[in-house]
């Protein structure tokens, strides 16, 4: 997923030492660092005037422009904190905080670069902090060592399988659930200090949202974690795994019992919000979008809200507003996040798309089965063209397997693929590789193999390689 949950993932590097009472920040300097999470934007002004700034100083103003660069996207802020790297580079590298605060800065630096698709520099500074990070010293930053080392592992275990023995020769080799498992114990040793606490549940919450599959009950103790620590990057990457895990409900209660302030100081809160609403089919969406594209300097999720508000209007069959806006979203020429790629490709398909298939997919995001389920059982699919049956179907069967009704959803899934066998869209693979889930939870191999081997022969346009990676993890299952 996309830079700006990336960086504000990163915003759980700053960092303290092993000890009971002794941190690599000052009880100073974790009280900045903390109003930097609460407001991402305001505290810049607590260093411009300082003279001979200590190493402490101008990591906190580093830290302090790479958030605010997350938070709109203003390139300013990522010019000064280039800048400043440079400076820090040769000015502190004698103090024994160096290595480690050096090595977040490094990250930063990369998903700064890699946000402006300069991928290649990107790389290079990654690279840098993992080498820096080898040099690093554990005896007395075990806690943070740790941490970081954890980040590392999910990190680097993304990295495509067809790099991953290349990668292995320059030591760049990671392991997910290791690094998950890392981060938790983080978690569980930051109760002594707030700052600490609220750093570490960022970390595992994202990393949790990226690479993870956490279950309902630890998404909800994150959401009561979160509530004494007042911040809305964290808010904003609870709220975004209750998206992801069609917690709706859930999801969309933790929202509305937020502070104001929260959707004016980090506007991305209004953009999940407005994804809440919308998964309800509530009206209410259109404004917190709205608010969202009104206030966000940035690119990241503008094509997506702008799509997201055409999606209500087409619900409500007012196709000026919908064209109007799929007319703005068109407009666009910067996709710097999955979520708006992926609009800009359903944007010229949405006015023929059937008005029943796009409820009941937003209603299955938000997690209301039953109500995506009645949505579908109302439109008449003898009106529905050869292009739309198989989504027809294939949501169905999403339905009743989310219901735990596996014959139903088996179903309609071989329904899909006996009708996607020319067809390039990933509908087709994904039925089969979701028959082959079913059967794996029955213990039966040999008919998950059948069936991942029709998802492999299905697998011949959308999303290919995100598929096979898929059939590749599931087939070692």
């Amino acid at each position: 997923m996309k830079h700006i949950l990336t960086g504000i993932f990163i915003t759980a590097f700053a960092l303290q030492l092993s000890g009971q009472s002794a941190y690599l920040l000052s009880t100073q300097g974790q009280e900045t660092l903390n109003r930097i999470y609460q407001t991402p934007q305001g505290n810049l002004h607590l260093f411009e005037s300082r003279n001979n700034p200590s190493i402490e100083d101008e990591y906190l103003r580093l830290y302090g422009h790479f958030m605010a660069h997350q938070t709109n996207e203003q390139l300013v802020h990522a010019n000064f904190f280039h800048q400043g790297l440079k400076h820090f580079e040769t000015h502190f590298n004698d103090d024994e905080r160096f290595h480690l605060m050096q090595v977040t800065l490094l990250i930063q630096q990369s998903l700064l670069y890699w946000s402006n698709e300069a991928y290649t520099d990107g790389v290079r500074a990654f690279y840098k902090a993992h080498r820096l990070f080898a040099r690093a010293d554990r005896a007395n930053f075990k806690y943070d060592y740790d941490k970081i080392k954890g980040l590392f592992n999910v990190f680097l275990s993304q990295i495509p399988e067809q790099y991953r023995f290349w990668a292995s020769l320059f030591g760049l080799q990671g392991d997910a659930d290791k690094g998950l498992q890392l981060l938790k114990i983080n978690l569980q040793n930051s109760h002594l200090n707030e700052g600490a606490r609220q750093e570490a549940l960022v970390a595992y919450s994202y990393c949790l949202l990226k690479f993870g599959e956490p279950d309902k009950t630890e998404i909800i103790q994150l959401m009561a974690s979160s509530q004494e620590l007042h911040s809305p990057v964290l808010s904003f990457v609870i709220a975004s795994l209750a998206i992801k895990k069609q917690m709706g409900y859930e999801g969309l209660s933790y929202v509305e019992n937020l502070p104001d302030k929260y959707f004016q100081v980090f506007p991305l809160m209004n953009h999940v919000k407005g994804r809440l609403l919308l998964n309800q089919l509530d009206s209410a969406a259109t404004n917190s979008l709205q608010t969202f594209t009104r206030l966000h300097k940035g690119q990241s999720f503008r094509t997506d809200a702008l799509m997201r508000q055409a999606w209500w209007w087409h619900i409500q069959q007012n196709a000026n507003k919908r064209d109007s806006l799929i007319m703005l979203a068109k407009q666009q020429t910067i996709f710097p996040t999955s979520n708006d790629k992926q609009a800009q490709k359903e944007l010229a398909a949405l006015p023929d798309e059937p008005v029943a298939l796009l409820k009941a997919r937003l209603l299955f995001d938000g997690g209301y089965y039953e109500k995506a389920q009645a949505a579908l059982m109302s439109s008449n699919t003898s009106q529905l063209s050869t292009y739309y049956l198989p989504e027809y179907h294939y949501r169905l069967g999403r339905i009743h397997q989310a219901l735990n009704k596996h014959l139903d959803a088996q179903k309609h899934y071989d329904i899909v693929i006996s009708l996607c066998q020319d067809d390039k869209r990933y509908i087709g693979p994904y039925a089969a590789i979701e028959s082959a889930k079913i059967y794996l939870s029955q213990n039966d191999s040999t008919k998950a193999q059948q069936y991942l081997q029709q998802a492999h022969q299905l697998n011949t346009g959308e999303y290919k390689q995100d598929i096979s990676r898929t059939i590749a993890s599931l087939i070692k299952q």
